[in-house]
């Protein structure tokens, strides 16, 4: 039989709990932010700045755990990291991208849409994506 776990135990689950479901929920609105066209798109940054302040947090209020309870918090991390990197990519080469956007916006056939395609392996940016 297994022993119930103590009352610290249970007040560390649920505090573990209220800050990683803010964590979660602003890594998903910097996802589907992601998804915007392509001026609107930059407003990701700040869900995505905010998931790593408050993963950060997580780490520091679980460091006197074991390490299986960090790998999340760490994989998030990760994740944020790429599409933050991404983001900051598309800031960078911001001509090249809205470029091309704009093309496959306005291409109604599959040759059109083969046209921007040469557009993208034409620039930089077919150096980036491939």
């Amino acid at each position: 039989m297994t022993q119930p776990r103590g009352e610290p135990e249970i007040a560390f689950r649920r505090e573990k709990a209220k800050r990683t479901l803010p964590v979660s929920v602003l890594v998903l609105l910097g996802l589907l932010a992601m998804y915007l066209p392509l001026p609107k798109r930059f407003v990701a940054f700040l869900p995505l700045l905010l998931a790593v302040v408050l993963t950060v947090r997580l780490l520091r209020f679980l460091s006197p755990r074991a390490g299986k309870e960090k790998i999340w918090p760490v994989v998030t991390l990760v994740i944020v990291g790429v599409l933050l990197s991404t983001l900051a990519m598309q800031v960078a080469f911001y001509d090249a991208v809205s470029g091309y956007e704009q093309c496959l916006d306005g291409a109604q056939t599959s040759l059109a849409r083969a046209g921007c395609e040469q557009l993208k392996n034409s620039s930089l940016l077919g150096l980036l994506v491939r």
